[in-house]
């Protein structure tokens, strides 16, 4: 995050910019990035590509209101996945993985993650995401660390524009089912054996360190994730894990009380996966020259100069800029705003 201007999250393909090439398809981009000129040039918008990591764990078959039945907090997930993400199913690339993999039926917690994702990124794909939801159930233990790395991996080994990529991270409760940690001793996200506070079992051990370890490590590598909390209104008791989670990600809430997404009613759920929908498809652009070390460049939008924080740099040397606060809400309400970004190359280091 150097330069201010305009800035946004996570993994994503460029396409739709036939002038524009990133660094893996033009071998004539080297190390040093895109290169500085002086002028005037138009940005393009980035067309991200999203992986959602789903919690389908037991607890997720909760009901989202309490003291009701119906929804329960993996129907109210998957309705507002289907009502916030169609605007987008044309313009940005969206995938799934589903966690744990399956139930166990020997009474043991489930703590499988698939070896692949379970719907590849693809534009046009929320009917096949919520086909695929509305045929699956919750149940079993909640091994996000391993999710994240799953998706992750899977993530970075497609070519995409750095910061128009992005994990979306939502969850019910703490992680667990790290069978290396000690039952004796650990926090657990479950109720402990009675008369102690001694864990049922390994698997039902808080993961938290080994959750937040790994996020912060594909945060580093300039793939973000988002954290939502799906939870109960009052039941703040994994809140301070899912806030570590959401600053690791790089991506927490500005300005909030709580630095995760929280989603206590189905409207919240809604609002988060709005705000986090309109920041990943809407904030995130390319531009084809870079200022070298001593030169500058002014970001405007429509004819307006972009003060410093409302921009940013995503990976500079691919030209990624990322709106953010206004100036993103402004992209994300226009059909087509005008982004242009003045360049001064002074040809010094």
């Amino acid at each position: 995050m150097l330069v201010k201007s305009i800035l946004v999250p996570p993994l994503v393909l460029v396409s739709g910019c036939g002038w524009f090439r990133t660094p893996l398809d033009d071998p004539s981009v080297t190390d040093a990035g895109i290169p500085c000129a002086t002028g005037s040039f138009s940005l393009v918008r980035a067309e991200p590509t999203v992986m959602l990591v789903l919690d389908r764990s037991q607890s997720m078959a909760t009901a989202m209101e309490p003291g009701a039945k119906l929804p329960t907090r993996w129907d109210a997930l998957s309705s507002a996945l289907g009502s916030v993400l169609p605007p987008v199913d044309k313009t940005m690339a969206i995938g799934a993985l589903i966690f744990p993999k399956a139930t166990s039926t020997s009474g043991k917690l489930d703590c499988s993650v698939a070896s692949e994702v379970s719907l590849r990124p693809a534009k046009g794909n929320v009917a096949a995401l919520t086909r695929l939801m509305g045929a699956t159930l919750p149940g079993g233990g909640t091994p996000t660390a391993v999710a994240i790395d799953t998706a992750a991996r899977f993530l970075l080994g497609l070519r995409t524009a750095t910061a128009a990529r992005a994990l979306v991270l939502a969850t019910d409760g703490g992680p667990n089912c790290n069978r290396r940690l000690d039952a004796t001793t650990c926090r657990c996200t479950s109720l402990p054996t009675p008369g102690t506070n001694t864990c049922v079992e390994r698997s039902q051990c808080l993961d938290d360190a080994s959750t937040e370890r790994t996020i912060s490590e594909y945060q580093s590598q300039e793939l973000p994730t988002y954290v939502i909390g799906i939870e109960t209104e009052g039941d703040p008791e994994f809140s301070d894990v899912l806030d570590a989670m959401a600053v690791a990600g790089g991506r927490p809430q500005v300005g909030a009380t709580q630095s995760y997404y929280a989603a206590s009613s189905e409207a919240a759920l809604n609002a988060a996966l709005t705000t986090i929908r309109n920041q990943v498809g809407s904030c995130t652009y390319l531009t084809s020259s870079v200022p070298d070390p001593n030169g500058s460049i002014v970001v405007s939008i429509d004819g307006v100069e972009l003060a410093p924080d409302q921009w940013m740099w995503g990976d500079r040397n691919n030209g990624e800029i990322i709106l953010q606060g206004d100036a993103c809400q402004t992209a994300a309400i226009e059909n087509a705003p005008a982004l242009r970004a003045v360049v001064e190359c002074t040809g010094s280091e």
